[in-house]
């Protein structure tokens, strides 16, 4: 039997098991920046001091904190698109390049669509965004499905096609005349999303399509039966197969609205912040995504918080550069730690759920 604990205010049983879900990804956070502490050691410089620093960068101020959750928003979307891949037993490390082609769909739309009122051209705009994403994840999504072709690959070769595309899309095809740096045609002053809060900060309203995303996420896995299904092929697919679930069916349509939830992500990111595109408008937000979706468990509600941690890292980074000498890169220092520690998951749930032997 399970090990029980009760809980004194509500009289219910808590597992072991459930304990160890809780602590499992604050240990994990833990050890990814003692992990980080000694690298930032080895370069001649005081980790507490450090992640004060990072700290303060990320929170510290009005203007830091709006500049964190706006930074945010691109991760959570990333996050959203490998979580839904992770449901239907797959895995999207493609959502690189599917937010890239969502960003061109939102480019092209906002710049070609005129004459229409600002609420449908932004909602035209972030459909096409959706459909240039899962256009670009068409062809693993059907190489997977009908000649087995291992995703993780294909995935990453179609991350290099999507960025020698997006280049030459601002480059050449689509490049703005005008423009001081490198960048495509801007969209309609329609297409751009309003404020929620207004200059200083400008801060639009796409958080709150993360909001609504990671609730709508959580309500349908959790309350529907198409959703109970999705699960039931991502946790096991063999079983739900014998238990007459069309796996195949659900995997293909879980990869293709992760590939929609990259591009949107995308999409937003032209129509909140830049208002046209450039070559590099994603530091790698799609890659942020995977450890975020792996520390969460696959929870939309919790990947909400994980993004917001992701973006105070990428945020806090720009103020260890300029007050400590720190390069910006020690942000790809933790999340690589975070995701050797996060291969390490299940040895550590063995060592916490191993009974005492006696």
């Amino acid at each position: 039997m399970k090990n029980r604990t009760k809980s004194p205010a509500s009289g219910r049983t808590v597992t072991r098991q459930q304990v160890v879900n809780l602590i499992v990804p604050f240990l994990l956070i833990f050890l990814s920046f003692l992990l980080s502490s000694v690298w930032i050691v080895m370069m001649g410089k005081n980790p507490v001091e450090a992640f004060a620093v990072l700290f303060k960068g990320a929170f510290g101020s009005s203007a830091n904190l709006v500049g964190t959750i706006k930074k945010s928003v691109p991760i959570a979307f990333c996050t959203f698109a490998i979580i839904v891949s992770m449901k239907g037993n797959a895995f999207n490390i493609g959502a690189e390049g599917q937010f890239a082609f969502g960003a061109i769909g939102a480019t092209l739309a906002g710049n070609l669509i005129q004459g229409l009122p600002s609420p449908l051209c932004i909602a035209l705009c972030m459909l096409a965004g959706a459909l240039f994403g899962m256009l670009f994840g068409l062809f693993p999504t059907i190489m997977h499905r009908s000649h087995g072709v291992d995703l993780l690959v294909i995935f990453l070769l179609m991350n290099n096609v999507a960025e020698y595309f997006l280049q030459y899309f601002v480059l050449d095809l689509f490049k703005s005349e005008n423009a001081l740096v490198p960048s495509s045609r801007p969209i309609q002053p329609a297409a751009e999303l309003p404020y929620l809060l207004g200059p200083p900060y400008r801060m639009t309203i796409a958080i709150l399509f993360v909001l609504v995303c990671a609730v709508v996420l959580s309500w349908f896995f959790n309350k529907t039966v198409a959703g109970y299904e999705m699960r039931a092929v991502g946790q096991n697919r063999d079983a739900a197969f014998y238990a007459g679930i069309p796996t195949g069916r659900y995997t293909s349509m879980a990869l293709l609205i992760s590939c929609a939830l990259a591009g949107i992500g995308g999409s937003l990111e032209v129509l909140g912040n830049y208002h046209c595109l450039y070559t590099e408008i994603s530091p790698g937000f799609g890659y942020d995504g995977i450890p975020i979706a792996l520390l969460c468990d696959a929870n939309p509600l919790l990947a909400v918080i994980g993004s917001i941690s992701f973006g105070a890292l990428r945020n806090g980074s720009l103020s260890l550069q300029a007050k400590m000498g720190l390069s910006s890169e020690i942000v790809s220092v933790i999340q690589g730690s975070l995701i050797l520690v996060i291969a390490s998951n299940y040895f550590i749930r063995y060592l916490l759920n191993r009974r005492k032997r006696g």
